[in-house]
Parts: structure tokens; C-alpha cells; sequence
């Protein structure tokens, strides 16, 4: 049976002060769960219902979970639904440590993706999940960017944040003086279709802020504005899908 503190502790850890606080996170559901033991991230212990545990169609995962030698914990449908936040529980709960931060190394020839106090947690998690799809491993969130491991942009980024570097509170005078190209991405700059990416590479990937787009701060440090033409009548594109397309300019084979 789970205990009063159990569940307060899990509760607490949809707040980004209380997992900053214990270094812990929680994910939900099959494919996030998967996801999570696949990695490099720690998973302390995993709740489970006996419907979950019992379906055929999960023997993968138990046998998963079994193979890593996981610490789990079975518990009844009214205690999951207890410390889950979805309000239909899938029966399947991990507690995990959030992963250490390593050292920024900007020295190499490795792209980043920089994100400009991103706000919305769809929107970020979308952007890891598309930067993890184009194999732009480093990524680097500014300070008031959403955390990458609130449960929306877990849910969002499908367990993209378990494959990626990510780095926090990062300032982007930080490439000031590295060789990366820094493209900040805008509605009145140069179009994506136009420009020779050879040439612009290793290259920073700046995507703004939903409402206020790139910050003064950074602003001052953009090498090349960079937009997608508008061909039809929309009035813009958010954020997600902007710096989704843009990476696939970016990306493509030379």
C-alpha cells in the first residue's frame, strides 16, 4: 500500500521546484515508460497495476523491466489513479532521476538547436521530438524556457528528452566565439529555400519566444535571419512548427 508521503512526493513532482528539489521526475504510460528503461536515465521505482502487468500485449515490457532488474512495486487501480495526472491512468507509472547535466562543449563541429524562452510545453516538447527526428543532438534552452521534463513536453517530445543532450539556462553569447554560424529564425528574414547551408556550418538554430519571437539579448548575436515564405494566407506558424521545417532545410543531404 502506498504511503501518505509516497504519494505526496510523487504529486509534488508536477512542479518543476519539487523535481529540481529531489532530482526526480515521473513519466507515465507504456511508450514513455519503454522509452525511459531504454535509456541512460535511472528509473527508482515503477508502480504498476495487476491489469496492466496482466495484458499479453505488455509481456515485452514486463520482460524488459524484468531484464533491468527494475524495482517494481504492484498497486491497485484507486492508488494509481491517486499519483497519476492523465485523468484515465494506463496502469504504468516510473519515478525517475533526472538526468546529470554535462559541460557544454561548443568547440566541436556538432549543430545545436537554442530555444529562446519557449513557454508552451506542446511547443518544446515538439521541438526536441523534431530535433531528436533530425539529429540535432544538442540542445540548448534559455532561462525561462519550460522545463524539458514537465509532464506535458514529456508527453509531447515522446521520449525525446532521453536521447538528447540537453542544457539549461544556457546564454547564447556562449557561441559568441565558437565557429558555429548562428541563424535566428524570423519573419522577415531570408528565405530558408535560398540560402547555400554549406557554407553556414556547424550552425545555432534559434527559435523565439510564441508571442515575442527572439529576445533583445539574443537578438544582437544573430549572424543570419532566416524565414519561411508564406505561399498561402496564414497569418504565421507557431513556434514547433516553424523550427520543424526550418530543420528540415537545414538538415537535408548536401
Amino acid at each position: 500500500m502506498l504511503s501518505q508521503s509516497e504519494i505526496k512526493l510523487i504529486k509534488s513532482l508536477t512542479k518543476k521546484k519539487y523535481r529540481k528539489l529531489n532530482q526526480l521526475f515521473v513519466v507515465e504510460g507504456e511508450r514513455l515508460v519503454s522509452e525511459v528503461i531504454q535509456s541512460k536515465i535511472i528509473v527508482k521505482q515503477l508502480y504498476l497495476t495487476e491489469g496492466f502487468a496482466s495484458k499479453s500485449h505488455h509481456n515485452y515490457l514486463m520482460d524488459s523491466i524484468a531484464e533491468n532488474a527494475i524495482i517494481t512495486r504492484s498497486i491497485s487501480d484507486r492508488e494509481m489513479n491517486s499519483i497519476s495526472e492523465t485523468v484515465s491512468s494506463s496502469g504504468i507509472l516510473a519515478l525517475c532521476q533526472l538526468p546529470e547535466l554535462s559541460e557544454m562543449n561548443i568547440s566541436n563541429s556538432d549543430n545545436w538547436l537554442y530555444l529562446d524562452e519557449i513557454q508552451d510545453p506542446g511547443n518544446l516538447g515538439t521541438l526536441l521530438r523534431s530535433a531528436d527526428w533530425f539529429g540535432v543532438e544538442n540542445v540548448a534552452l534559455s532561462e525561462n524556457c519550460v522545463d524539458a521534463f514537465n509532464t506535458k513536453v514529456l508527453r509531447s517530445g515522446m521520449g525525446s528528452q532521453f536521447r538528447l543532450n540537453l542544457f539549461k539556462d544556457v546564454k547564447l553569447t556562449d557561441f559568441y566565439e565558437s565557429t558555429h554560424t548562428v541563424l535566428g529564425a524570423y519573419q522577415d528574414g531570408d528565405s530558408i529555400q535560398d540560402i547555400d547551408i554549406k557554407p553556414l556550418a556547424p550552425w545555432v538554430l534559434v527559435i523565439g519566444n510564441e508571442a515575442r519571437g527572439i529576445s533583445g539579448n539574443c537578438a544582437k548575436y544573430i549572424d543570419l535571419k532566416i524565414t519561411i515564405p508564406k505561399i498561402g494566407s496564414g497569418e504565421s506558424l507557431n513556434a514547433a512548427i516553424a523550427g520543424s521545417i526550418i530543420l528540415t532545410y537545414l538538415t537535408k543531404p548536401l
